[in-house]
């Protein structure tokens, strides 16, 4: 079957983490993927074209909205009846015209994905999202998310009946972060880390991460005098925001703002715990790797349960006030670096193996 999968950016985050899960773990003799985003370039764009997929790029809507659409519909016109289906991956309801345009195609099987429980941005694109939330069934033939909490929010009561609708769990590769003593030693001495408790985050630099709210919780252990540092790993719109709030905060030697970086597995090697603070989400593939590799998880409680598979996995709560619980839960860390006990991904329900096959059965319904 050939599938063209839609919403991938430039961004190295967790749509398109999922997204090449499947790619690396489908077999092609079976499925092939292709790609088309609204992004000039898009992750892993040079391994895709590799594999052997197709890669379409049109301009950005809100910044080219005429040629936008001009160039979608010249793509659809030239290349719709290639395609078994469209995977349509989305945080919002806010641009549909993917969908729309696959619909008015007659691309046969077309599948939005949800992967967010509520809207990133708010004001008028919730009025914009509500609007499309009640149009979706006319052009989406399968309803898939990867969190049940999520659905509600997305896709609006009564969904769940549909027998197209389908829970898909996002999935990791858990052979690709198993723990490893000896890579462990060889991280923390490249990175500098010897000697050091090293707490990660691993997610965008966005509102909904919550990073702020980390800074200013851990502020008292991560003094130029501890021994404790924080590493942010990811990219986003508060970057210099948060710098500036580690340099008025006096933490700024003991915040480690490492961007984005192709080498994120074998940082889950030389932390020690992974913190995640996130208003909401989905489910975090980041968490998902972070717990294959074994590492003490602290995250909030407004996630839900779906991804915790781990027994080493604590929810806090990220409510004013509640700064000295993570404090507190941090400093009670287990700090033996023994983290062969705990990795539960490898053959659960967000292990990629399983779903993948999951994947071939939805795609022939």
């Amino acid at each position: 079957m050939k599938v063209l999968v839609v919403g991938m950016t430039k961004n190295p985050g967790g749509i398109e983490t999922v997204v090449m899960n499947y790619v690396r773990n489908a077999d092609p003799r079976r499925v092939q993927f292709d790609f088309l985003s609204a992004s000039p370039y898009i992750a892993y764009e040079d391994e895709l074209l590799e594999r052997g997929s197709r890669v379409a790029h049109v301009p950005l809507r809100h910044e080219h909205p005429i040629i936008f659409r001009n160039e979608l519909k010249r793509f659809m016109d030239a290349h719709a009846n290639e395609y078994d289906a469209i995977w349509v991956h989305l945080c919002s309801l806010v641009n549909i015209d993917f969908l729309k345009s696959a619909y008015s195609h007659g691309i046969p099987k077309r599948i939005i994905h949800c992967h967010n429980s509520q809207n990133m941005w708010g004001g008028f694109r919730n009025m914009i999202h509500a609007f499309h939330r009640g149009q979706i069934t006319k052009y989406a033939t399968d309803y898939w998310t990867c969190s049940e909490d999520a659905v509600e929010w997305f896709y609006g009561d009564g969904i769940k009946e549909n027998p197209k609708y389908a829970y898909i769990p996002n999935a990791i590769n858990p052979e690709d972060v198993v723990f490893d003593a000896h890579k462990r030693i060889e991280v923390r001495e490249a990175m500098g880390w010897g000697g050091k408790v090293v707490l990660g985050n691993v997610a965008r630099l966005h509102p909904q991460k919550n990073q702020s709210f980390l800074l200013h919780a851990l502020a008292p252990i991560l003094t130029p005098s501890s021994n404790v540092i924080l590493t942010i790993v990811g990219d986003g719109v508060l970057r210099d925001s948060l710098c500036q709030e580690a340099e008025a905060l006096g933490i700024a030697d003991n915040v480690q703002f490492l961007g984005l970086r192709d080498d994120v597995h074998n940082l889950y090697q030389g932390m020690d715990a992974f913190v995640l603070p996130s208003k909401f989400e989905g489910v975090s593939i980041a968490f998902l790797e972070a717990q294959s590799n074994g590492l003490p998880c602290l995250i909030s409680d407004t996630l839900s349960d779906e991804g915790i598979v781990n027994d080493n996995v604590t929810k806090l709560p990220i409510t004013a006030g509640s700064e000295g619980q993570w404090l507190s839960a941090v400093r009670q860390l287990d700090d033996s670096g023994n983290r062969t006990q705990h990795p539960h991904v490898k053959g659960s329900r967000h292990d990629i193996h399983q779903q993948v096959e999951t994947f071939y059965a939805r795609l022939r319904c």
